[in-house]
Formats: C-alpha cells, structure tokens, sequence
C-alpha cells in the first residue's frame, strides 16, 4: 500500500442484507475491513491517528490512516505525534479506535448505524478487558447486533490448509508488526495453552534501522523518519543465515573497501585538492605582486606579507556528503527477531519460541514430529529475504537429529487472515459463535472469560 493512499468510499452498503456478517481484520500495522465471503477486503489503510492543528484556522482535525503530503502541508504537525491504539498487539487507547472505526465504516459505506454482524481479529490470549471495551464500542456506538472474535494467526493457517500449503496439525509462525507468536495445532483446533509471544515484531526493526542511522549520520537524523525507514528495510533488509559468519565476512569487506578508496578515490580527491590550493595560492601571490607595483605608499613588502592572514581553507562537498549507506545495518535490524537481547528485551527469539512452544503441549515425541512436518510462517516480516532459511537452521538446533521439518511461507501473508475470517463468517454456522448484547448485558466481563469460537466448520 503506498504511502499517502487514501481509500475511496464504497457505494454499495445498502445492497447487502443486514444478515450479511462484517469482517474487520484489526491488526497493529494495518486496519482491513471488508464483507463475509469475497476474497479481498473493501478498504484497507494504516491503523494509525494524527490530529493536527490548520495553520491559518487554528482549528485541530483528526486524520486517520495514511496522509497526503500535498495536503499536511496546510496543517501544523509539529505538536501532533502519530498516535496508534495499540500496545504490544493489544488495544489500550479506545478513544483512537473509536476514530479508526468511524472512518471504517465510513469508506465502507455505512451512514448512521452498522446493523451489520461483526467478526474481528484480535491477537492470541487477548485479554478480557480488550474484548470488553471493543463490545461495549461496537454495541453503544454503531448499533451492531452480534460480534464475535477471532485470532488472526488462527484464520490465516485455515485458510493456507484449505489450499494445502498445510495440515491439520501444525505449528503457525507469525511475525508481526509488534510482537511475534508461535500457536501449535492438533486436529485443526489452536492448542492455546501452548502458544508462545515475544514483544518484537517489524515495528521494532523500523525503529532500529532509524536510531541506527540517526547516529551514523547525524546531519540527515531530520530527513530519516519513520516511514523513510519503513521503506528502507522493506527495500534493503534481510535475515543472515549465520549472522556472526555474515558479521565477519561485512567486516573484511569493508576493510578491503576501505584500502581501495584509500589508494583511488581518497588519492584523487587529494590531489584534487592540492592543485586547487595551489592554484589558488599562485593567483593570490600575482594579484598582491600587481597591487605592491601600482601603490608606491608600501615601504616593507615582507613585513605586509607577514601581516596578511591566511585565507580559510573551503572543502567542496561532494555527492558522498548527501548519501545515506546502508552496511551492516540491512541484517542487523532483522536479527532482534532472533536475538532480543540486541534491543534490551530479555526474552526469546522465534526459533526458540517454536522449541518452548512445544515443550508445553505435554505431547509424545511422534505428535511433535508430526508438528514440525506442517509450520505456516505469516505475517509481514515473513517477507523479509532469508527469514524461512533462518528459522529452519534456528529450529534444527532445537529439535533431534535428522528429525523431519518442513517451513512453508504463507499465500499472502498480509491478506490471509482477512481472507480466513471472511470464508469463515460466510459459513451457515457463524451465527453459533457470536454474542449479543443481551448476552454481553447479562454476563458482563465475565463472558470473555470462557470465549473461544471453534474454527473448525
């Protein structure tokens, strides 16, 4: 999605029947919503909120999602950071969601009330208080009927088994935005007791790539914002497969590189630069012999000579002075997937995470074989270059000799979770797993405490 896109406003809402179920794949990154059964979402924009102040009115709007340059630059954003209802993957800040949700269901098409069911992703093990909080919105605010939750992770491995990418049992790898998740399967169902969740995702890679960069090059630390930074991982980041190998061979490279532009370049520039001093030098020794011929009123020519200060030297700039190089940093970012500690977060990486993840399903050894032989890796930061490589190696360290493995990348690991969730709120039996407000009403917080919709239709 590039930047400054802004999603049009659709014109069929009132064409669907009020049974036909809404699917909101609410995710850290992205905010996708769409109707049950198609295969791709009607609008989709960044989970994000600024509210900025016009320069001429004073007056502060609110903007949801991506901007248009050409447009902020009526507004003052000085004071006005980039807000997200986010925080780790669970939402905190429901007054920014609020806005999300009204421009939502805005470019869906929608007027006053929704009247429509809704199915939303949320996170694995999302907390009560989340669950509660977003009912209490959808009911009060847009007049939904019915609602029910789903795990993102969970809709994306239905929906890559239906095209056979995976099995019935198995392991889902998800890296994303803000944290990463390791959920394992057993007869089609999500084993939750056993999932595993780290708090370092893609947003964390973007942040380190900036404050990387800010610090080599401390005069360009304005121009490298967080979106300069987004794109420069997505275009030039990858995952090493042996990063201390990978961290030797930069650093002999950069040395043999480094007495190359030593005996060429560098050289050149030098005696660029003394030919133009001396240059220089000869031009300002002709005009001071000129001028002591034609003023008779110099009576020591060596003493003026003594007196005249030296000319401060001027240093051309050159094209090396307005690039930004990108080294080592293209796969030291990524490696905090695996390596935490590098950020000062003390837990584990993903490829570890798949090895705890597994040590909690109390099962046989041939059930865990029979895991690893079916591992769906999703999620944004699954399209890094060499991230399936490196968790295979990672994962083998963990597991039995010569004991079998098989890592497959999901179909579209940004849309498939909507896409799962949409085949699933078309089933004829999506109506079982949701809740009404009478129900919420009744039961109050209480209700989430034991919610959990099966996936298996």
């Amino acid at each position: 999605m590039p930047s400054g896109y802004r999603p049009d406003r659709e014109t069929d809402f009132a064409g669907f029947p009020s049974t036909t179920p809404i699917v909101i794949d609410n995710g850290a990154s992205t905010f996708r919503i769409g109707w049950a059964g198609e295969a791709e979402p009607r609008v989709a924009f960044r989970n994000i909120v600024q509210r900025p102040r016009h320069r001429s009115s004073g007056e502060t709007v609110t903007v949801v999602g991506d901007t248009d340059p050409a447009l902020m630059k009526y507004f003052d954003c000085t004071r006005s950071a980039i807000r997200s209802p986010f925080d780790d993957d669970v939402v905190y800040q429901f007054e920014y969601m609020e806005y999300i949700l009204d421009f939502g269901f805005d470019r869906l098409g929608a007027t006053s009330e929704v009247g429509h069911p809704i199915l939303m992703t949320e996170c694995e093990c999302n907390p009560s208080f989340s669950r509660a909080r977003m009912s209490e919105l959808l009911f009060e605010t847009y007049g939904v009927p019915s609602i029910a939750f789903g795990i993102d992770d969970v809709f994306s491995y239905k929906y890559n088994q239906k095209l056979g990418n995976c099995g019935e049992d198995g392991l889902a790898i998800s890296c994303e935005h803000g944290t990463c998740h390791v959920v394992p399967f057993l007869k089609g169902e999500p084993v939750l007791g056993a999932c595993c969740r780290t708090n370092v995702g893609g947003f964390h890679i973007t942040d380190f790539l900036r404050q990387l960069l800010s610090l080599k090059y401390p005069y360009h630390s304005a121009s490298i914002t967080w979106e300069k930074a987004e794109e420069l991982k997505k275009e030039h980041c990858y995952v090493a497969l042996d990063y201390m190998s990978e961290l030797q061979i930069f650093k002999l490279k950069e040395k043999k590189k480094q007495i190359l532009l030593k005996t060429t370049t560098e050289g050149r520039m030098r005696a660029k630069q003394r030919r133009a001093e001396e240059e220089a030098l000869r031009e300002k020794q002709e005009e001071e012999r000129l001028h002591w011929d034609m003023d008779p009123t110099f009576v020591n020519k060596a003493e003026a000579v003594q007196q005249t200060p030296e000319p401060p030297k001027v240093w051309t700039l050159t094209a090396e002075d307005y690039r930004i190089s990108i080294g080592i940093e293209r796969f030291r970012c990524p490696e905090i997937l695996f390596q935490p500690g590098m950020i000062g977060i003390d837990q584990a990486g993903i490829d570890e995470m798949v090895s705890i993840s597994l040590r909690r399903l109390m099962e046989d050894e041939a059930v865990k074989e029979r895991l690893c032989q079916s591992i769906l890796v999703t999620g944004g930061c699954s399209l890094i270059p060499g991230m399936i490589p490196r968790l295979e190696s990672g994962i083998r360290q963990f597991r039995p000799y010569l004991s079998p493995l098989k890592l497959v990348r999901a179909a579209d690991p940004l849309i498939d979770a909507w896409r799962g969730a949409a085949a699933f709120a078309a089933s004829s039996k999506f109506g079982r797993h949701t809740f009404s407000l009478a129900d919420y009403r009744e039961h109050g917080e209480n209700l989430f405490h034991r919610y959990n919709i099966v996936y298996s239709l």
